[in-house]
Formats: structure tokens, C-alpha cells, sequence
């Protein structure tokens, strides 16, 4: 057992100090979002009707779309270190009033600008992370960037229960104070050359270490053009959608209905069915993350996609629990698996030395497409035709993004350290 975990343990002390920084920030962003997730439905309903929750939903992620191509140039141009802290106070300053605003409208516009808070923290954050990673470190580095954010996903709701208990506000102004502290926090840290210069890949293993990179710095400038013509870029970019469409969209939105109406468990299942989602996400990331890095990103990806798309698969066509549950945990595991891989792609094909904020700012806004057109298409087929074609149809995206994988070449850098 200790053969085992002592190299894993030194391999994560390799990891530059912003990787840990950057996780840290990620898992309170996302714990923050999850707390209050669930009493924003109840303000909403507070101020307006019912019917009007999905506008507020959507202003966040409409606020998000529109504004991270913005926020890609401001990384090229080498803004980053400066776009981090000022995304987490925006969404602070969109999330800590919300609990008391006292029209649906200013509601609204709270969300607009925590949308665009979210959109700016997270390129600039992903763009810090490509920067500071080291070449033969990269899947470790978005594994443990993954794992800081589905550990938030997971206490933030209970984090939001242990708030209301004092009151309807209170999930919204805490967590309002503590984005707000995490804006202080980075801003006051020294700016070393990750600071400086961000936006790209760092250019060796030694580089990463010492928190050198160049998103935004002094080389050269790669246009989104020029990625798109690359078949790994194109093959991340769909893989980013299936998973913004099944994980991100599906998972919170079409399982729940799926599973009240099927199963006579109810609410009870469907919270047991996310949780072992989590669960399997969460527990396969460091061996994602470890995988990509010595066998491949292609071969990591197309594992990740096919377990993803055959959870999806039997997710919809579960008849009792025990099914519905496994389905589930294969759904996660390969969430789980996907994500280190293509984010470790797309850092490869940016390149060392470049200045990549467009490229990173083009993938992200994939996986909100599909958080966002997911469940409106997934719905639609589901109330057209039924809940097993709608998850079959979910399942298809994963599939088609499997094969862009297969023709892709494989872009991990002929490293012998990476282990």
C-alpha cells in the first residue's frame, strides 16, 4: 500500500503552489453556487411566480455565454492574475444581496452580474492552471482542479440546509462574504511570473514548478482559427459539450423528473441517484488525472466517453434501483475520467509560450452550450417521445464526441517524467 501512495504523494508535491491556490478558489466558488442553488428557487418564487424561476436560471447562464468570449481576449492580452480576484468579487457582489433584493427584477440583475463574475474568474482561472502546470504534470493538475470542484458541488448544498436554519437570507449573504474574502485573499498573494504573465502552458516540468507561464504573456497569440483546424482541439470541444450537456445540464434537471416518475422512491432516489454520480466523479479523478498523463490524453478521452454514454444509456433505461444506481456510478466515473484528459489536451495544443486565452475561453463556453441546450432538447424528446429516448438521444452526444477522440491524434508530449 505505501509502494503505492508515497510516489502519488510526491507526485502531487510537485504541483506548483497555484494549482493549490487555484483549487482552493474553484472549491468555494463551487460550494458558494450549490448553497444557494436550492433557496434561490424559493426568493424567486418569493418575489414573482413560479414560472418565472427557469429567467432567473437562465440569466445567470445566458450572462455567462455572452461574456466569456470577452473574458478570453482580456486573458490573451495577460489580464488574468487581475481577472481572477475581480470575477470572485463580482459574483460576490451578485450573490450576497441577492437574499435581500425586493423585486424580481433586481433579483435578476444580481444574477447578471454574478454570471459574468463566474464567467471571468473561471477562463482566467483554467488559464492560470494551463499556465502553471507543468507539461508532464498537466492531467494530475486538472484532476485535482476537478476534485476541488465536485467536492464543492457536493458540500455546498448542505452547507446552504445549515444556513437557512437562521434565516432565508443567510445562505446568499455568507456566501457572498466568503467569495468577497477569496477576492481578497488572491489579490493580495504575490504576483510571481504565473502572475505575470498568464494565459498559455508553462514550458517544461521545471517551469511549471517554478510557476512560469505565458497565457497572456509575451508569445505567440493563437487564434481560435487556427485551434478549430486541429482535430484534438475539435475532439475537446465536443467532449466538453457532451459533458456540459449530460453531467452539468441532464444530471440536475431530466434524472430528477426521470426518477420521480418512474420509481415509486421518488425525491429520495433521485438524491441518492446525483450523490452516487458524485461519488463516482470524484473517486476516479486522481486516477484520471494520473492516467492522462502517462498513457495519453486520446485513449483517456475515449474511455471517459464511452463510460459516460453507456451511464447515460442506462440511466434512462433502468426499471428498479439497484440498475438505476450502478448506471449512475458508471455515468460519474466517466465524467470523472473525461475531464482531466481534454483539459490536458486543450493545454497541449495551446502550446508552450503562447498566449491562449481565446482557445481556453472557446472551451469553456462548449460545456455551458450544453448545460444549457441539453435539458432543453433531452426535455423536449422526453415530452415528445420518452424518458428512454431522451436519455438515448443524451447518450448519442458522448458517443459522436468518442468518435472525433478516434480521429484525433494523440498530443501528451514525448516526456519521460511523466509518470
Amino acid at each position: 500500500m505505501t509502494a503505492l501512495t508515497e510516489p502519488a504523494a510526491r507526485t502531487l508535491r510537485r504541483l506548483p503552489t497555484t494549482v493549490w491556490v487555484l483549487v482552493c478558489v474553484v472549491f468555494v466558488s463551487s460550494m458558494c453556487a450549490g448553497a444557494v442553488a436550492p433557496v434561490l428557487t424559493e426568493r424567486t418564487a418569493e418575489l414573482a411566480e413560479t414560472a418565472a424561476v427557469p429567467g432567473i436560471v437562465s440569466a445567470f447562464f445566458l450572462a455567462r455565454l455572452l461574456f466569456t468570449p470577452l473574458a478570453g481576449r482580456l486573458v490573451t492580452g495577460g489580464l488574468a492574475r487581475r481577472m481572477l480576484p475581480a470575477g470572485l468579487l463580482l459574483t460576490a457582489v451578485g450573490t450576497g444581496p441577492a437574499g435581500l433584493a425586493d423585486s424580481y427584477w433586481q433579483l435578476m440583475a444580481l444574477r447578471v452580474i454574478g454570471g459574468v463574475g463566474s464567467a471571468t474568474f473561471t477562463v482566467s482561472a483554467v488559464a492560470l492552471l494551463v499556465a502553471a502546470a507543468p507539461q508532464a504534470l498537466r492531467g494530475r493538475a486538472f484532476g485535482v482542479w476537478s476534485v476541488g470542484f465536485e467536492v464543492g458541488t457536493v458540500v455546498g448544498p448542505m452547507t446552504g440546509a445549515g444556513l437557512v436554519a437562521l434565516s432565508r437570507s443567510a445562505p446568499f449573504t455568507v456566501t457572498g462574504m466568503c467569495l468577497a474574502l477569496a477576492a481578497l485573499t488572491v489579490a493580495l498573494l504575490p504576483a510571481g511570473p504565473a502572475g505575470r504573465r498568464a494565459g498559455g502552458a508553462g514550458k517544461s516540468e521545471a517551469a511549471g514548478e517554478a510557476g512560469t507561464d505565458a497565457a497572456g504573456g509575451d508569445g505567440p497569440m493563437v487564434r481560435m482559427r487556427e485551434v478549430l483546424a486541429l482535430p484534438a482541439y475539435r475532439a475537446a470541444l465536443l467532449s466538453n459539450f457532451a459533458i456540459g450537456w449530460g453531467a452539468y445540464g441532464i444530471q440536475v434537471s431530466l434524472v430528477p423528473l426521470f426518477v420521480t416518475a418512474r420509481f415509486e422512491q421518488g425525491t429520495a432516489l433521485a438524491s441518492l441517484a446525483l450523490t452516487v454520480f458524485a461519488v463516482g466523479n470524484v473517486a476516479v479523478l486522481p486516477f484520471a488525472g494520473r492516467i492522462t498523463d502517462s498513457r495519453g490524453r486520446r485513449p483517456v478521452a475515449v474511455l471517459g466517453l464511452a463510460l459516460f454514454g453507456l451511464g447515460l444509456a442506462g440511466v434512462g433505461l433502468s426499471t428498479s434501483p439497484v440498475p438505476l444506481l450502478a448506471a449512475a456510478l458508471v455515468t460519474g466515473a466517466g465524467c470523472g475520467v473525461t475531464g482531466p484528459a481534454h483539459g490536458a489536451a486543450v493545454a497541449d495544443v495551446i502550446g508552450p509560450d503562447a498566449r491562449g486565452g481565446s482557445a481556453l475561453a472557446g472551451f469553456q463556453v462548449t460545456a455551458d452550450v450544453g448545460a444549457v441546450a441539453g435539458p432543453l432538447l433531452a426535455g423536449a424528446a422526453a415530452q415528445a417521445f420518452s424518458f428512454p429516448a431522451a436519455f438515448l438521444l443524451t447518450a448519442a452526444v458522448p458517443a459522436l464526441a468518442l468518435v472525433a477522440w478516434l480521429r484525433a491524434p494523440e498530443t501528451r508530449p514525448a516526456d519521460p517524467r511523466a509518470v
